[in-house]
């Protein structure tokens, strides 16, 4: 009986395990023929290998074996490992899982091996030695994931299919990272965590369009449909699946192909729709005559013939469907036997490799906590070592700071005293203007005293004579002159006392100021001072003052400085202009005050100089910066000006100036 049973299942499977004879496409035959060193070889081989990987395992078994050969005569161990992961891939294709296991423990013990980081040939395309290392590493998980879940040890398989992802992250592969995120939906999608499984191979589909590498497209939207029958959304997942079928056969993907057929077939099933189940059925039993006897046992041909068996019978075909329910029975009594007999051999014969795998896995994680104990203490040890430097900073910058302090001081006294020294300068210029000034009132003053001593000698005559007339009329003229000694005295101690104050240390106070008349003061000053330092030197001076210009709150003491300091350029530019220009030409300094329809007031100084250089514009205002001869000046005189009108006042100091013709400079001051 059990005789007749296994040649009844022997006739029932040669149609399907009839292995298909393709060949290699032409341009891999010519390939090969062309192919002159190990190389060449090397790199045909893998392609053959790809070509068969998904199509006939036998004929990618053949071509792993050759990659293999040829990496191991040219001495490339990650060549090898690569090689040894296709073996492996194959192996567990056809349920052999003891010789599956021991070709990935070799393949994962050469790719976990740092010395084997190497540039082997150009089948591995990363930039460096490590990164073909651990790009093999990746694979080899993504291997040891699949064989797992054939022999059904779960907890292992999301370790490897995540291990592999994480690795081809680091390595910055997204087509490794896509492979690991199509496993682990899928993973997810059979044990029903429908979140999960959603975000992984949406992920792998975004992917997928990403690298535009299509080998997997078919897959991909098989898991997504699956997903969505778990969910509920048949009219979504026959999309997905319809889809699959599309790319599959596009990349000619028979597993990919026959596996959205599957599905297919399943979700008619579940609606009772007989006629299309049937033709999905067929289609799944024609794709599954051409993946060679191998493939039966990772696919269970009884799952093909129960789908025929349920199909005939929606129709109410029973003859078909009786056929084909004893094909199932057979096929599913006979496959299961292979399969307990693989598992039974997977688990006798690799004992000692799952425990050196273990081995390896326990020695992983030593290393990385040994790194991890080694870059904390190391942490610990520049930390310590930064904690002393900033200790020590801290201190110095403590010294620093108390240096710092009392250079600080210096300077500020410095500064005050090179500001001090500047005043004085310029007030030293206007000497000879000072006592020009104070030498007209008191010539008056003189000169009206001495006429009232003349006059009070001739009013003792009146008085005398009786002509008290005459007395009356002298007494007058004494008055007047008195009036004018007082207002040309007033007038000297006017120009005193500004230039007292003008030598003193500012205090900052404010005080409603006429500045038409302090204008005119310092003009004068600045004028006849230059004139006793030279006296050929003569030039026009033009004042436009505003007459409703009101007095303005401001520090007298600072603008009369500012003021000072314009007059003095001005008068020294119209002056060095003349000594080289023609006689033709005037020097003219001009003053114009107003006040702007904004309120506040407007102050412009112009020259008709030599004019200021476009190279230096940018530079004039900076202190100690000076175009004078060495001893002529100091350099503060239009830095101070600045800070008294921006930063004191603020207001607005601008300069105008075309070079060879004139320089304007206006102050404006708000209210």
């Amino acid at each position: 009986m059990k005789t007749c049973t296994k040649i009844l299942l022997l006739l029932l499977l040669i149609p399907v395990f009839s292995r298909a004879q393709q060949q290699l496409p032409g341009n891999i035959r010519t390939a090969f023929r062309n192919a002159h060193d190990d190389s060449a070889r090397y790199v045909t081989t893998v392609q053959a290998y790809l070509y068969f990987e998904e199509i006939n395992r036998d004929s990618a078994l053949y071509y792993s074996d050759r990659a293999i050969s040829l990496a191991q005569k040219n001495k490339k161990p990650l060549l090898m490992a690569r090689s040894l992961s296709m073996k492996g891939y194959q192996l567990t294709g056809m349920g052999r899982y003891a010789e599956a296991l021991k070709c990935l423990l070799q393949a994962f013990g050469i790719a976990q091996d740092p010395k084997n980081a190497s540039n082997s040939w150009f089948t591995i395309r990363q930039t460096t030695p490590e990164k073909n290392r651990l790009l093999m590493l990746s694979l080899v998980h993504h291997m040891f994931g699949i064989l797992m879940d054939r022999t059904q040890n779960t907890d292992q398989v999301i370790f490897h299919f995540k291990e592999a992802r994480r690795i081809a992250n680091s390595i910055d592969n997204p087509l490794r990272v896509m492979i690991a995120d199509m496993n682990i939906g899928n993973y997810y999608a059979d044990r029903n965590k429908i979140d999960s499984a959603l975000t992984f191979a949406n992920e792998a589909r975004a992917l997928d369009v990403k690298t535009g590498y299509k080998r997997y497209t078919g897959y991909i939207m098989s898991v997504l449909g699956d997903i969505q029958v778990r969910k509920g959304d048949k009219a979504k997942a026959k999309e997905c699946f319809y889809e699959g079928v599309r790319w599959s056969a596009e990349q000619k993907n028979t597993s990919a192909l026959t596996r959205n057929y599957l599905k297919l077939t399943d979700l008619y099933l579940s609606e009772n729709g007989g006629d299309s189940s049937l033709h999905f059925a067929k289609k799944t039993l024609e794709t599954f005559k051409t993946l060679g006897p191998s493939m039966s046992q990772q696919l269970n041909i009884g799952i093909v013939y129960q789908n025929l068996y349920n199909s005939y019978k929606l129709r109410q075909q029973r003859d078909s469907a009786f056929k084909y329910a004893g094909m199932t029975i057979a096929a599913k009594d006979s496959i299961f036997k292979i399969r307990v007999a693989s598992l039974a051999q997977f688990q006798n014969a690799s004992f000692q490799e799952q425990m050196r795998f273990q081995d390896f896995q326990k020695e992983r994680v030593a290393s990385q906590t040994m790194v991890k104990t080694y870059s904390l203490l190391a942490g610990s040890g520049v930390f310590l070592i930064i904690a002393l430097l900033l200790y020590r900073n801290n201190r110095q910058k403590h010294k620093a700071n108390k240096v710092l302090e009392g250079t600080l001081t210096d300077l500020k006294s410095t500064q005050a005293q090179l500001i001090q020294s500047e005043k004085m300068a310029s007030l030293g210029e206007l000497t000879a203007g000072i006592a020009h000034e104070i030498q007209n009132p008191l010539n008056f003053v003189n000169n009206f005293s001495e006429v009232n001593i003349e006059l009070i000698d001739e009013m003792q005559l009146g008085l005398d004579k009786g002509d008290f007339e005459e007395v009356k009329a002298i007494a007058n003229d004494i008055k007047e002159n008195q009036q004018k000694i007082n207002q040309h005295g007033k007038r000297a101690d006017f120009i005193v006392k500004g230039m007292l104050q003008h030598s003193r240390t500012s205090t900052g106070e404010r005080q409603l100021t006429n500045i038409n008349l302090l204008a005119d003061e310092f003009l004068k000053l600045s004028y006849h001072g230059l004139r006793a330092k030279d006296k050929s030197f003569n030039a026009e001076i033009i004042t436009d003052f505003a007459d409703d210009l009101p007095k303005i709150n401001v520090v007298q003491q600072d603008i009369g400085r500012v003021l000072l300091n314009l007059f003095n350029n001005a008068f020294y530019a119209v002056n060095q202009k003349k000594k080289t220009a023609t006689e033709n030409y005037t020097p003219t300094v001009t003053i114009t005050t107003f006040a702007p329809p904004s309120g506040g007031w407007v102050a412009i100084v112009k020259d008709n100089g030599n004019g200021i250089p476009d190279t230096i514009k940018d530079k004039i205002m900076q202190p100690f910066f000076t175009t004078k001869p060495t001893g002529e000046g100091t350099g503060l005189g239009l830095s101070l000006t600045y800070d008294i009108i921006v930063k004191v006042h603020g207001g607005k100091l601008e300069v105008d100036s075309e070079e060879g013709n004139y320089t304007e400079f206006t102050i404006t001051i708000p209210v």
